[in-house]
């Protein structure tokens, strides 16, 4: 039932919030908090201090950048989300999911400026040119960091976005044999499962 999973939630925000106050330095309090506000408890706006003061403690701390990270992402600041998972590549760059978040992360502003471009009122191909020039630029920052996610563990949802990036991105220079390189690992995964 959604209304006591809700009621849950804002007993563990309360308990959280409580033992906050009490241990103001405690970053598994605040890790708790950002899952329970990323879970809908609760605006997660009122975490950005909190978290950044926990980072100005400990600004190598991988578990809050992260949910820095979530906290924007649930935003749609995808800049922010952006930045706090490039942190964490920084401070872990071995995680290939990580990777893979940032360029995810880029994928979703592209679509959100692109969702926001298609309910323009177009005036001329050039307005049309440069407007879907700005977003395959986006599309383009995202194409690194997934292939750097799918060298690191080649995984089947790694390689199934890469092939949908790379079809988007078809008509630039070599896209297009990435494309069919990532279709063909795709398809060959897909038989095996």
């Amino acid at each position: 039932n959604e209304s006591v999973k809700m009621a849950n939630m804002d007993k563990c925000k309360k308990l959280l919030m409580d033992g906050l106050a009490k241990f103001p330095n405690n970053d598994n309090i605040i890790e708790g908090l950002i899952n329970v506000y990323t879970a809908g408890a609760g605006d997660p706006k009122e975490l950005i201090d909190v978290v950044d003061g926990a980072l100005k403690r400990d600004p190598k701390n991988k578990g809050l950048w992260y949910g820095r990270g979530r906290i924007f992402y649930s935003m749609k600041d995808y800049d922010n989300s952006i930045e706090s998972f490039k942190k964490v590549v920084e401070i872990n760059p071995d995680d290939a999911y990580t990777w893979y978040y940032i360029g995810y992360f880029y994928v979703n502003k592209a679509d959100a400026m692109n969702e926001e471009f298609n309910k323009r009122d177009i005036k001329s191909k050039k307005e049309w040119d440069e407007g879907q020039a700005s977003i395959l630029a986006v599309y383009n920052e995202a194409l690194p960091y997934m292939e750097k996610a799918y060298e690191m563990k080649p995984e089947f949802s790694f390689v199934e976005t890469l092939k949908a990036l790379t079809f988007r991105l078809r008509d630039q220079e070599g896209m297009m044999e990435k494309y069919e390189k990532y279709n063909a690992i795709y398809k060959e995964l897909q038989n095996k499962q």
